[in-house]
This record gives structure tokens, sequence and C-alpha cells, in this order.
């Protein structure tokens, strides 16, 4: 009995260990947490993954504005929807696009995912790119 409870006591220590936190390790799990996310409504989780810049920062904060107009039939429908990854491209070793559509929209949109200091964060201003 001692010595499961030591293997398990182990095997936790190690994932805890491993585990940063939650933020995502690649650029496809933090494009798809930052979707979620954002359909969600759970705009701290969604910020918390957005890369840091004052462009980032004004789109985002307009982005949240809109979402806030929004009827609440309209915010259920997108925490309801599912998302379809239609294609995922790995630029170079530190940028990656998605794009993507939700069940409730089906309006196919990009986003743009890059590496600054090993870590990874949607760059929220080439969504919006001409």
């Amino acid at each position: 009995m001692k010595k499961a409870l030591l293997f398990l006591a182990v095997v936790l220590f190690f994932i805890a260990c491993s585990h940063d936190g939650g933020r995502p390790q690649n650029a496809l799990d933090t494009g798809t947490a930052f979707i979620r996310a954002s359909l969600d409504g759970n705009f701290a989780d969604a910020e918390s993954l957005l890369l840091k810049d004052t462009q980032n920062t004004e789109l985002f904060e307009r982005y949240k504005e809109f979402y806030a107009d929004l009827k609440s039939e309209q915010k259920e429908q997108y925490k309801k929807a599912s998302y379809e990854i239609n294609k995922y491209t790995e630029v170079n070793d530190s940028t990656a696009t998605i794009n993507y559509s939700n069940s409730y929209m089906h309006k196919p949109m990009d986003i743009k995912i890059v590496r600054v200091n090993k870590v990874w964060s949607v760059d929220f201003k080439y969504t919006y790119a001409p």
C-alpha cells in the first residue's frame, strides 16, 4: 500500500512540475483556446493569450464592446457554437495561422499565432488586416 501511495505521489509530482499553469504549449492549442474563450465570452482567458501590443489591445477592447452589445440570445448561440479548423498552417517555427469557422456564423476567419520569448500568443490584429 505504501509503495502504491509513493508511486502515486511521484507521478503527481512530475505532472505538477511539467504543468505551467495551463498556458498552451503550441500554436494550435493556443489558437483553439483563444477561439473557444472568445466564443464563450470568456475575455479574461482570451486576453491572457493575446500578444501584448497597443494595436492588439485596442482591437480586442473593441471586440469586447461589440460582444457586450449583442443580445443575450446571440451570446448564447456563440457559447453553444462549435468551431471547425478549415486550415492550419505553420508558416515557420514561430508563426502559424488558423482559418476556422463556427457553427453559428459559418463565416471563415483567420487568426495568427506567434511565438515570442518562447510563449505562443494570438496576434489579433492579423484577423482585421486587409
